[in-house]
């Protein structure tokens, strides 16, 4: 037990650097400049996820229905008609690779497979492949195919009502042999006014040949100024070879993305307005230098069977917004069974699964703070230096706290759990988490 004892001490005068190097799918550096960088196109992001589509994931065509329509197209005047399909990720590859042209590769997703979305807090990213098919009206047959790549990269900002979206089309293979095709992309923020929106040169048709490429910026803003407002965005895309045209679509509810291209804007976090990406759930990392704090959550965690805010564990936690609620929460956790140690510098309470967070102990059942794991901070003097540990009873006999307790409550010093909490707060306005918004907790522990 002595190595774990040594493990948990620090020096009160221990620079962050000196803490356990603990990994994570992202360092703690990356994780927080991800969290603060202005976005621009292109930009990777240290942390992203995929998101699910509300659609099914097998790819989606209008040929079918083209070929339904021939003899109406026939009896229009139409000799030709075309018709648009997603591709595969394994077609995408395929065709990508016949031609020395590709995709324009701008968007930070690019070198991620096609035909997912990738979120960010403060951005969405996706290419899609599509294939463009010319067929006879009078007979089905299939003239030529075309094959196109479609890139996107919507990126918000958290401190204005304010989102753009970066779109390029490239035709990067055909053998299609027409006059010339032309593209246009119309895509639709909202079905009131509550959505500025600016499709810039997408609103008009504009011609392409093999081998080039398409790109524009629409720009977006939310003219509310209270509340809040989420805006589901889908898309059209329209190709018109000769005379006949083909469109298809993405991005609303049972369409290809599905769901995926979702923008929230509010004004309940900060006075200001703001807009995130609400799909991806954010990790608040907590800071190296708030050594034993950060230890303590680390401890509950793997401790606790449910592992609260454990990426790969457990489940995140979620916002509790509610003032009077999370006041009801402290109240219990830290209530009059809880005793500082006399050995904590300016001792407080500090508690875990957070009180502002639905995952308090009392929003799961707990009557009292004395039904939860306890800690210590205590202080001690090794060779003339002040030293800092977490210690929990039964320790020295190598027990472990309960894993079977709801919460968990420590003897903490005062610059760290005011410091830990100020560092959520800011976090909670950054990210702009609203009331039940989930978020992952890393306190060292290693994702899954």
């Amino acid at each position: 037990m002595a190595t774990l004892t040594i493990a948990l001490l620090s020096p009160i005068t221990a620079r962050a650097e000196s803490a356990p190097n603990l990994t994570r799918s992202a360092s703690v550096e990356h994780r927080e400049a991800s969290e603060t960088r202005n976005q621009k196109v292109g930009d990777v992001p240290a942390d992203f996820e995929s998101v699910p589509s509300t659609a099914s994931t097998a790819p989606q065509s209008n040929c079918a229905e083209t070929k339904r329509n021939l003899e109406s197209l026939r009896k229009a005047g139409q000799k030709k008609a075309v018709c648009l399909e997603w591709q595969t990720p394994q077609e995408y590859a395929k065709t990508r690779g016949v031609s020395a042209q590709s995709a324009a590769n701008v968007v930070w997703c690019s070198e991620q497979p096609q035909n997912e979305t990738y979120v960010e807090r403060t951005s969405i990213c996706s290419v899609r492949g599509v294939v463009i098919v010319v067929m006879d009206t009078v007979t089905g047959m299939i003239y030529g195919k075309a094959y196109g790549t479609v890139e996107q990269e919507i990126d918000t900002q958290n401190s204005i009502p304010e989102f753009f979206e970066y779109m390029n089309f490239s035709l990067y293979a055909s053998d299609v042999t027409s006059s010339a095709m032309t593209v246009s992309v119309t895509p639709v923020c909202s079905l009131d006014t509550s959505c500025k929106q600016n499709a810039g040169a997408w609103a008009a048709p504009r011609p392409i040949t093999v081998g080039g490429s398409l790109d524009g910026t629409i720009s977006r803003s939310w003219t509310g100024t209270s509340g809040r407002k989420s805006f589901l965005i889908s898309y059209s895309l329209t190709v018109n070879i000769g005379g006949a045209s083909g469109t298809t679509r993405w991005g609303g509810n049972g369409e290809p993305g599905g769901g995926q291209y979702l923008v929230r804007c509010d004004n309940e976090v900060t006075a200001r307005r703001g807009c995130i990406v609400p799909s991806y759930t954010p990790t608040f990392v907590v800071d190296p230098k708030y050594r034993q704090a950060r230890s303590f959550i680390g401890m509950a965690q793997a401790s606790m069977a449910s592992h609260p805010g454990w990426e790969g564990k457990g489940q995140p936690l979620h916002r509790e917004a509610n003032e009077s609620e999370v006041n009801k929460n402290r109240a219990v956790v830290c209530d009059s069974t809880f005793t500082p140690s006399s050995s904590t510098p300016e001792p407080q309470c500090d508690e875990f699964p957070f009180a502002r967070s639905k995952e308090s102990g009392r929003q799961l059942g707990v009557q009292s703070g004395i039904e939860c794991q306890r800690y210590n901070v205590v202080s001690s003097t090794v060779n003339g230096q002040v030293y800092l540990s977490l210690t929990w009873p039964g320790l020295q006999q190598g027990q472990m706290p309960s894993p079977t307790a709801k919460c968990a409550r420590a003897s903490m010093p005062k610059t760290q759990n005011e410091g830990v909490g100020g560092d959520l707060g800011r976090r909670t306005a950054e990210w702009r988490l609203l009331e039940n918004d989930a978020y992952w907790v890393d306190a060292g522990q290693p994702v899954g």
